[in-house]
């Protein structure tokens, strides 16, 4: 079980780690507080909400390790 769990958070934080590699992350995140609104356009919010799902993902994926590490 515990090998599973390493095995699906290592692909989660692989995941992650290239989604925060990549050009739509960057930029949602650099032009989120812009004068032109940027944080409201669909495309960054979709973004910042993936880096969210992403990242819960990572942190439940952690927990459940932990869990049975015990």
């Amino acid at each position: 079980m515990t090998d599973r769990l390493r095995e699906q958070l290592d692909a989660a934080t692989r995941e992650l780690k290239a989604h925060m590699a990549s050009w739509e992350y960057a930029y949602a995140y650099a032009h989120a507080g812009g004068p032109n609104g940027g944080a409201d356009h669909p495309v960054h919010a979709r973004t910042r909400a993936h880096t969210a799902e992403l990242q819960q993902r990572v942190s439940d994926l952690r927990a459940r390790l932990a869990e049975h590490e015990i």
